[in-house]
């Protein structure tokens, strides 16, 4: 665990605490990144402390016999891991987005989409999801509204996933059910469901 300019102690020892008592789950758990639910800290909104494998951070760039023994763990929010994040995924997320040295951070819920939108000429290339920032989803999402060739396909950190496209309203599908959402309803709608725990 580190810390860069954010240092407390009472987090820092609530944290180890918490993944001292869950060691072999911290350990034995073959996924590359993963939530360990439950935690809470006196004054801090952290929900979940996260853990990366040794094959999934560079922890220890100059030192890969060391690198390759640490786990990372830190204090996180349960909108930002959903336990499924390939390697490359979970180095991306805990290298990038998560920040996770900065222990005053606000969440950095997970956000994956594929998209295209052919009026703007935004989209993701080929047939991989990417991570995004929520601002940055809502903001493609509006782009979206009006294009009736435009796709959208969302997976948030409970690995729920939606498409979602413009007939002259929005329309979200979560495989089953077909939702009609104005283009206010839609903004509030992916706020929940990227954020909701």
């Amino acid at each position: 665990m580190s810390s860069k300019d954010s240092y407390d102690a009472e987090l820092c020892r609530a944290v180890l605490a918490f993944v001292r008592e869950r060691e072999a789950e911290v350990v034995d758990r073959p996924e590359p990144l993963i939530a360990l639910p439950g935690f809470s800290c006196l004054g801090r909104d952290f929900d979940v402390v996260g853990r990366i494998r040794p094959q999934a951070h560079r922890l220890f760039p100059r030192d890969p016999d060391l690198n390759s023994v640490v786990f990372g763990i830190f204090p996180a929010y349960s909108s930002e891991i959903s336990g499924t994040e390939s390697v490359d995924q979970a180095s991306e997320r805990f290298g990038r987005m998560l920040k996770v040295s900065d222990l005053n951070r606000m969440p950095s819920p997970y956000v994956l989409v594929r998209f295209s939108n052919p009026k703007s000429g935004a989209g993701t290339i080929g047939e991989l999801p990417v991570f995004v920032s929520p601002d940055y989803f809502v903001h493609e999402l509006r782009d979206l509204e009006g294009v009736e060739a435009a796709r959208l396909e969302l997976w948030n950190h409970r690995n729920e996933k939606w498409r979602v496209r413009w007939d002259g309203d929005w329309r979200v599908s979560d495989g089953g059910q077909e939702i009609r959402m104005t283009g206010d309803e839609i903004v509030l709608w992916a706020a929940k469901v990227i954020s909701e725990r």
